[in-house]
């Protein structure tokens, strides 16, 4: 049944405990359902089908099996990327929905008298904005992403979008800071254009909000959220 199955964790074990076709199908059945509850697409849940596929030895029962345990090591690996694609995504948020912690710590507090970089020169790292912000967190995300490049320039079909920080091909981050004469209006249609342009699945929205315009930031999050269901996400942060 479905619900016999929790995790990735759990899926991975049902799989390999599988020791026969009629076992084996049940076990994906569930993880199919699962993947539905995670939000995996279409187009994933095909592409596990074409993993999960064996052929039939009418005349070698042997044969059949060796086919079958071959697909149960394509299953696995299939479900391992996932559990890998996911602890990457909760380390980018974690930087992201932290990174008001590296501005304080860069910033505000005091560096060690002996050391050679003054309180005068860090007071001057002060964020002006949206490339400030960029090149900050940019140096942060290099940690996780070594390959991660910034400003790189995308063919959609119709035009040529520029990605602020790119990490893959399935992963981008927009970086938005709100500036003096900016209305939330002219933010919130910036954001929806970005949604429609990028082809990434995984769109991450940064909100460096400067001049305090968003009034209440977790409704804002919330909305936007709901609107690109089908891809991933937007993450705010507010301005010390």
């Amino acid at each position: 049944m479905f619900d016999s199955i929790k995790s990735l964790g759990e899926a991975i074990e049902h799989i390999q405990a599988a020791n026969d076709s009629q076992t084996f199908q049940m076990k994906l059945a569930d993880l199919r359902e699962y993947l539905k509850e995670l939000g995996v697409g279409t187009q994933d849940l095909l592409s596990l089908e074409r993993i999960a596929y064996y052929p039939l030895n009418a005349y070698s029962d042997r044969e059949t099996k060796e086919n079958m345990e071959a697909a149960k090591q394509r299953v696995i690996s299939y479900i391992e990327s996932i559990l890998c694609d996911n602890e990457k995504e909760e380390q980018v948020l974690e930087i992201l929905n932290n990174f008001y912690l590296f501005l304080e710590n860069l910033i505000e507090r005091e560096p060690h008298k002996r050391g050679g970089i003054q309180q005068e020169q860090l007071h001057a790292l002060k964020i002006k904005n949206e490339y400030d912000v960029q090149h900050l967190l940019y140096a942060c995300i290099k940690l996780l992403y070594p390959m991660a490049r910034a400003e790189v320039s995308e063919d959609t079909g119709y035009g040529t979008v520029r990605t602020d920080i790119f990490l893959d091909t399935n992963h981008v981050i927009e970086v938005k800071c709100t500036r003096k004469n900016m209305s939330l209006k002219k933010l919130t249609e910036e954001i929806e254009a970005d949604m429609i342009h990028y082809n990434a699945e995984n769109i991450y929205f940064f909100l460096y909000d400067k001049e305090k315009i968003i009034e209440n930031p977790m409704v804002f999050k919330k909305c936007y959220e709901e609107k690109i269901k089908e891809k991933k996400s937007i993450y705010y942060h507010s301005s010390a």
